[in-house]
């Protein structure tokens, strides 16, 4: 039998920077250091760009295991991914970003975040054309193309989300005052976008969610309606349960052994802030 295999990998996740304050600080539980708004921002979105990579990762190592009654399910598995990661990024470039510069009064601080979402759009959009068509009966998939895409945007892609972090953090110099509306743009951003998932994509996102990363931290992430959260992962999964079968976590959020995969190296290293040269080891999840 083979071993299990998991979404943790290649491209790795990113850990909180309110984790972060944990791990860093022995005493904790009796001391704890309080996470100010800028780490609850900057955690909230790595913890957004997580469900992105644990799916690409499940894209990644099981597209070349995918039996044949199974494919356009897996490619719907794939365009509820890239659902998500248009919306965010659309939310980011039409809403977030140059509401985030009038709040600091500075122009052009967002441009690298902007400028990294171009390095990867061509690509990406090739991949994602592909998918549609082989849905749509125009081509026959091939897990050896899916793989040969994201060798080719993945890595841009998770240096992007990883980097983001460190950039809504360095918000922090222009001061509390000034951007203490941050929190409330992001959560009508997400709003935005959870209206634009529909049902299989809210599927998707439950299927790519860790409910118990970093210590059961992030229980209660993300912050939905009971009756949108019971609804998610009984009715609308039930309903999209020949997608979610790919998922990295099962309904109830805990991870589990993805469903047809075999591990798969990149071919291109991710670089990051914390793994570029000269830069500090990362610390582990």
């Amino acid at each position: 039998m083979a071993a299990a295999v998991y979404a943790d990998h290649p491209f790795s996740l990113i850990p909180t920077p309110t984790y972060k304050l944990k791990q860093e600080n022995p005493d904790y539980k009796v001391r704890p250091l309080q996470p100010d708004l800028f780490d609850d921002t900057a955690s909230e979105m790595a913890l957004v760009h997580n469900m992105m990579i644990r799916g690409l990762n499940a894209i990644y190592l099981q597209a070349q295991h995918i039996k044949q009654s199974e494919q356009k399910d897996f490619c719907k598995f794939i365009i509820n991914w890239h659902l998500l990661l248009h919306l965010h990024h659309g939310n980011e470039e039409d809403q977030i970003f140059p509401i985030i510069e009038k709040m600091a009064g500075v122009t052009g601080i967002m441009d690298v975040n902007v400028e990294q979402h171009h390095a990867f759009h061509d690509p990406l959009d090739k991949f994602i054309a592909y998918t549609n068509d082989v849905i749509a009966g125009k081509q026959k998939y091939d897990g050896a193309v899916v793989v040969a895409s994201i060798d080719e945007f993945g890595p841009l892609l998770v240096t992007h989300l990883a980097d983001e972090i460190p950039t809504l953090l360095g918000l922090r110099e222009y001061g509390l005052e000034k951007m203490k509306e941050m929190p409330t743009l992001l959560s009508q951003a997400a709003e935005h976008a959870m209206k634009g998932l529909g049902l299989s994509g809210l599927v998707w996102c439950f299927a790519n969610l860790d409910a118990h990363f970093e210590d059961d931290m992030w229980l209660s992430f993300p912050p939905l309606p009971a009756p949108v959260r019971i609804l998610g992962r009984t009715l609308f999964w039930f309903l999209h349960r020949g997608m979610a079968k790919f998922g990295s976590s099962d309904r109830h959020g805990a991870i589990r052994a993805l469903y047809a995969a075999g591990d798969v190296q990149p071919k291109v290293e991710v670089q990051t802030d914390d793994t570029k040269p000269d830069a500090a080891a990362k610390p582990e999840n």
